[in-house]
């Protein structure tokens, strides 16, 4: 498959599953007798390889722009959405989102499940994690496209979120 990005060693990408990771080297792997060219990517706890021809998709995307974190920024601070009150039909259309991995679709998840929070006192235990690691991918994500610091990005978040 053709990539429609060029990746390099210390590019910034976003995995659905494992979140902000840099690509640290390309390395060659035996693969049931055939040789596969891999990046090897960290993040802030792993490392995974990512075959180089299987690097577009979904799954995978660079790191976004400091011009999108404000327009996260813009949906963080919009009007949340009511969420499905059925627990299998809001299960779904979290996945959805989840595997879509857009910075946009992360933001409106972000703000309505912390609008059910408030609303409802407490999420699922699924929900939180989601909640939690959403808000964690965005701190990472907007770090590595701004330069700003941790401490700081972490504040306004949550200024955002509570506003």
């Amino acid at each position: 498959m053709e990539s429609s990005h060029t990746y390099v060693v210390k590019d910034w990408l976003v995995h659905a599953t494992f979140g902000i990771g840099q690509i640290v080297g390309v390395e060659e792997k035996g693969i049931s007798g055939a040789n596969v060219r891999y990046y090897k990517i960290r993040t802030a706890d792993s490392t995974f390889w990512i075959p180089i021809d299987r690097m577009d998709g979904q799954e995978l995307r660079p790191v976004c722009s400091a011009a999108e974190i404000q327009i996260a920024i813009a949906i963080l601070l919009g009007p949340a959405e009511t969420m499905a009150s059925n627990h299998q039909i809001r299960k779904n259309e979290i996945q959805r989102i989840l595997v879509l991995n857009t910075l946009a679709g992360s933001a409106r998840l972000i703000r309505d499940l912390r609008a059910r929070q408030r609303e409802r006192g407490e999420l699922h235990i699924a929900e939180m994690n989601t909640l939690r690691s959403l808000k964690q991918r965005l701190l990472e994500e907007w770090i590595v496209a701004t330069g700003e610091q941790p401490e700081h990005v972490a504040a306004r978040i949550d200024e955002l979120l509570d506003h």
